[in-house]
């Protein structure tokens, strides 16, 4: 659950946070928080501005149709929870209030009763579980019929906004605009999930970043940022995240690759850096 807090902000925050290990080329600190709801809560602050929630959260769902409903009926709470705990932690610096939109899910699947092309069908429903749900429903999301999981599973399940970033033997996964599906075949070969979470954390704290120049255009303003953090970090951050680095396996670019473009992050940091370099000029 990312949120824009502001670069002045995320200083104060980060002065009381660990530092992220390695050569981070964006930087970030992070501390534990105490989360009822989820086996562990960790809160990453990065200096650009954006502070980001990451829950873990096991769950063992009798069919897929319950995951996807326990998925939605749960945002409202974790994303008023995450609310508090931000607005807490700048305390009472309330200005602008912090309010967290949205919650991205990676999905790790360790078993499931599915095998052939329903397993693959599975790990496609994960990464777009709104088809199993009707999010209109009057006393909130609500499943649909059983019948029309195991239909699903029975014949198979696309949409055009999944990508797929498996690789034969070694894992099945894919990436949609709601949600990362991940399933490993082989353990030693097969990304580990603080990769996978290293990448969403990336995505995420700079698709929330450029969601708030995009508010500031959208509401007649001028955008501005520090300079530190002006249209030339988008750039650079442009390029680290759609070009192949050297050593860099070729699983690492299919997810890298599948999440931006199912994000949609690539053309957000373009817009939001001609956005800052036409307010600069």
């Amino acid at each position: 659950m990312p949120v824009f807090i502001g670069v002045e902000r995320a200083g104060r925050l980060r002065e009381y946070l660990t530092p992220s290990e390695g050569a981070q080329w964006l930087e970030s600190s992070s501390t534990r928080l105490d989360y009822p709801e989820a086996q562990s809560c960790v809160l990453h602050v990065f200096a650009c501005g954006v502070a980001v929630f990451h829950l873990v959260q096991p769950h063992e769902p009798a069919a897929l149709t319950d995951l996807a409903v326990w998925r939605y009926r749960s945002y409202a709470s974790d994303l008023s929870w995450a609310r508090d705990k931000i607005r807490e932690l700048l305390e009472g610096d309330h200005a602008g209030a912090p309010n967290p939109e949205y919650v991205l899910s990676l999905y790790c699947l360790t078993s499931g009763p599915w095998a052939g092309d329903a397993y693959d069908t599975a790990l496609r429903l994960l990464s777009t579980p709104s088809v199993l749900v009707d999010r209109g429903a009057p006393g909130g999301p609500a499943p649909l019929a059983c019948t029309v999981e195991e239909s699903l599973l029975a014949t198979g399940f696309d949409h055009p906004d999944i990508v797929s970033f498996g690789v034969r033997g070694v894992s099945t996964a894919y990436a949609g605009w709601s949600g990362v599906a991940y399933a490993s075949h082989s353990s030693e070969r097969s990304l580990t999930t603080d990769e996978l979470v290293a990448c969403e954390l990336t995505v995420q704290a700079l698709w929330c970043f450029t969601r708030h120049i995009q508010q500031m255009v959208e509401d007649g303003q001028d955008p501005s940022m520090p300079e530190r953090y002006g249209w030339r970090f988008l750039r650079a951050a442009a390029s680290r995240l759609t070009t192949a680095r050297a050593q860099e396996t070729a699983q690492h670019v299919l997810m890298r690759e599948a999440i931006m473009k199912t994000s949609g992050l690539a053309e957000r940091l373009r817009t939001a850096q001609e956005a800052l370099r036409e307010s600069a000029g």
